[in-house]
């Protein structure tokens, strides 16, 4: 069945890949759960980069709002010379491991935004760590903090602009962050009574080269629903989905609304990616 078919027949609508102010976002928890009742979702999932924090926070609100939060965690991974984001669903968010390996890149995130800055610093930004750190509230520090800053000296105008000329992939200013190794990525999503997804894979340039090796290690599905994604995109990664015997995933990959467009619960996706979920861990 067609995913519009899906989503038609099924009013029910979810959202598994929301970033909060515990990440790169710019919603607290509660803002997010505010969103989600009013675009009458029936369940979430909080998938910060590294951390767990903010599922664990609106787990509780939702619950108070009728909303299912599904524990969520969003991953950097290395595969086969590109880099995938693994987004981890339903595991046990007091586990030990996964508490470890956010600890860990909580660290790395410091000193890639340190790096970060003094790169921008060698091409006459005036911008500091410290102004960047304020930004972040004590959130992970994530490039998005440090593009807010440069937008508020002046440097550029628009996230868009920092990230272009800056920021983004092969850019002047481009560090790379520390990833997990593959199967330990996904061995500790399982072992906590996980599920393990490819986020947005029409975003990765080696997909089917990476796909099947993550496969080999118990993958368990693909986003398929994605802003990044069209019509025919979700098709055939429906279809790739099949091949493989993967479940299903999507979500806003909503980060807050910076060019003044609320993404939470856009595009559809079907409750039904949910039930399957649970039928996978059953």
């Amino acid at each position: 069945m067609h995913i519009n078919e899906t989503v038609s027949k099924n009013g029910s609508l979810i959202d598994l890949h929301i970033h909060s102010t515990y990440s790169d976002g710019l919603f607290t928890p509660t803002e997010i759960i505010e969103h989600a009742k009013a675009r009458q979702l029936k369940a979430i999932s909080i998938t910060d980069h590294d951390t767990v924090a903010a599922s664990q926070s609106a787990a509780k609100l939702g619950v108070e709002h009728g909303i299912e939060v599904v524990s969520g965690i969003e991953m950097s991974l290395s595969c086969n010379g590109c880099e995938v984001h693994l987004l981890g669903y339903f595991f046990d968010d007091q586990s030990g491991p996964i508490k470890e390996y956010a600890e860990m890149l909580m660290g790395s995130r410091d000193d890639r935004a340190r790096k970060i800055v003094k790169a921008l610093q060698q091409q006459g930004m005036g911008i500091s760590f410290e102004q960047v750190a304020e930004k972040a509230n004590g959130s992970p520090i994530g490039r998005p903090h440090i593009a807010a800053v440069l937008i508020e000296e002046g440097h550029v105008f628009s996230a868009y602009e920092a990230f272009q000329k800056y920021l983004g992939e092969k850019k002047s200013a481009d560090i790379p962050k520390d990833t997990v190794e593959p199967k330990k990525a996904i061995e500790m999503i399982k072992d906590a009574g996980g599920l393990t997804f490819i986020a947005h894979p029409a975003t990765i340039q080696c997909c089917e080269e990476a796909l099947k090796e993550l496969v080999s290690y118990g993958l368990d599905g693909l986003e398929t629903i994605h802003p990044k994604h069209n019509i025919d995109t979700q098709k055939h990664f429906h279809e790739v989905a099949q091949k493989y015997n993967l479940l299903e995933s999507g979500g806003s990959d909503c980060h807050g609304g910076r060019e003044g467009v609320v993404m939470i619960g856009k595009p559809p996706v079907p409750f039904l990616f949910l039930q399957r979920m649970k039928e996978r861990l059953a």
